[in-house]
């Protein structure tokens, strides 16, 4: 696969009247997740009736309107097939109250989920008029300038999931299949300690920071080679836009994922961050807070925004992946441009280019590399430590083993509105 990054979007002409997730039934009678701004069933829902959830092994119960109001991108993670399954994995055809949604998902991610957006509705229902807006940008005559001040006095979470799939090539030859198992492992717990963000991102941190040392003192891995002919952080051109669009919208440098963990039997890492989008009155405030007497309004920092994939076409060249950026950056700028010359008040164009994304996740995925060094803690690793001390001459062990890794990153962004149908 090409190193360059493609952006899988739409376009930034197209309509904010972006499709809903609700709870309708098919011609067959099966509960399905559908699109659509009103549900597909003739009788209207009641979005305040239970539905209980068996998210492997936990017990947990919300509201239909509460589960309906996540976001699509973690929605197609709960329920990828697009219908409600009972314990033996069988569509359930009409749910009620008295059903148990069983969900194969990691419930403390769902928990962390669940905790940051009750906190963002409560915040929401704690304001002035919560009612009378919450439907505001329902209808088609919102203008794009009204969707833009929403989220100045809406709650709006930013969601950032990375899928990483890793592959570990074997030392030296002959190893069985237990021997690989164990390495596996041993990567995987490698990869897990490290939940920067930004360093699967490319993000280059200095060595003597701190926040890139695990708890047992050892600098964090990553599996992924810093480019050589990058700037001195490492990012190269549209990491850099993906990387100033997220640090000025509420990200910082040294954030965390807020949930990661390993997919059940499977060589992927599964991490999550919500964060809640910084609104400009909030930044001026930080800005006041941090220079007292500033000379001046700071330039924006660029950003990336996603265009329509033609991920189609699997042959397209250097030239034109790179073609594809730059039209990402320009039309980024443009839409900011459009929004600015209409509003009658200056609207940040951070959020212009962030409603882009709003119910419309987008995707960036890329492959790198690297070495891991994995601790010789467990005895099918010893007949490999010995293999492999042979092969490079050594006499004695250090009781480490490195491994070659390649790993697939697959990122998913979205925006959230809270209260907005």
């Amino acid at each position: 696969m090409s190193q360059q990054d493609i952006i899988t979007q739409v376009t930034p002409e197209s309509t904010y009247a972006s499709p809903s997730i609700t709870n309708s039934t098919n011609s067959t009678g099966n509960t399905t997740l559908a699109p659509g701004g009103a549900s597909t069933n003739t009788d209207d829902a009641d979005y305040n009736s239970l539905i209980h959830l068996n998210v492997r092994g936990k017990e947990f119960t919300i509201t239909r309107d509460e589960l309906m109001s996540l976001p699509e991108s973690i929605l197609l993670c709960l329920f990828p097939n697009g219908v409600f399954l009972d314990m033996n994995g069988q569509i359930i055809t009409n749910l009620t109250e008295n059903d148990v949604v069983y969900v194969n998902f990691d419930p403390q991610c769902f928990q962390y989920i669940i905790d940051v957006f009750s906190k963002a509705q409560q915040e929401l229902e704690s304001q002035p008029g919560t009612l009378v807006n919450n439907l505001s940008l329902s209808y088609p005559g919102t203008t794009r300038t009204q969707q833009e001040n929403i989220l100045e006095t809406k709650p709006a979470i930013i969601v950032l999931r990375e899928d990483l799939d890793f592959y570990v090539i074997p030392p030296v030859a002959g190893l069985n299949m237990e021997e690989m198992k164990v390495l596996k492992r041993g990567v995987s717990a490698e990869l897990l300690k490290n939940k920067l963000i930004f360093s699967g991102l490319g993000y280059r941190f200095a060595d003597q920071d701190l926040d890139t040392l695990g708890e047992d003192g050892l600098r964090l891995q990553d599996a992924n080679v810093k480019q050589d002919n990058a700037k001195g952080d490492g990012l190269g051109p549209a990491e850099q836009h993906l990387f100033d669009m997220l640090c000025s919208s509420g990200f910082e440098v040294k954030d965390k994922w807020g949930s990661r963990s390993l997919e059940l039997g499977k060589c992927v890492i599964s991490s999550l961050s919500l964060v809640r989008l910084k609104t400009a009155k909030q930044r001026r405030e930080e800005a006041l807070s941090l220079t007292p007497t500033p000379t001046g309004t700071p330039p924006d920092s660029p950003s990336l925004t996603p265009v329509a994939s033609q991920a189609s076409n699997g042959n397209g060249s250097r030239s034109r992946s790179r073609s594809r950026i730059a039209q990402l950056a320009n039309s980024a700028s443009r839409a900011a441009s459009r929004s600015l010359s209409k509003g009658r008040s200056k609207v940040d164009p951070n959020q212009t280019k962030l409603l882009l994304f709003w119910r419309k996740p987008a995707r960036k995925c890329w492959w790198s590399h690297g070495w891991i060094e994995i601790i010789v803690d467990d005895p099918s690793l010893k007949r490999v430590d010995k293999l492999l001390n042979m092969k490079e001459g050594h006499a004695d062990s250090n009781g480490k083993i490195k491994v070659k890794v390649h790993v697939r990153r697959v990122w998913t962004l979205e925006l959230s509105v809270i209260g907005v149908q």
